[in-house]
């Protein structure tokens, strides 16, 4: 009886989509970055990218120069996957080593 339960709980258990729970957006001021990947994103090609990606928190790495770039990833996080309500954010970088362009 009790290999039987624990064959059952292993097949319930390995259907499940193995996913990061949490993504890393690092929102720079002009494009975007997920986890660790060097693919530089635009806010529409981040927003097609986290439609295909399973998790249900999100922190935002945020670059000094990033305020406007910061409202557009909060609408593509809403539009890609409006479940999720656990939002982290991190600053990164100081105005001494920033050369924003947009400022």
């Amino acid at each position: 009886m009790r290999n039987i339960l624990t064959i059952l709980l292993v097949l319930a258990f390995s259907g499940k989509t193995i996913a990061a729970d949490e993504i890393t957006i690092f929102v720079k001021e002009n494009s975007y970055f997920i986890d660790s990947s060097k693919e530089s994103l635009s806010a529409v090609e981040l927003e097609e990218k986290l439609k295909h990606l399973q998790f249900s928190s999100v922190t935002l790495d945020i670059d000094y120069c990033a305020i406007e770039t910061l409202a557009y990833a909060y609408v593509a996080i809403s539009n890609a996957k409006p479940s999720v309500t656990d939002i982290k954010l991190k600053a990164s970088g100081n105005h001494e080593e920033s050369k924003c362009n947009d400022v």
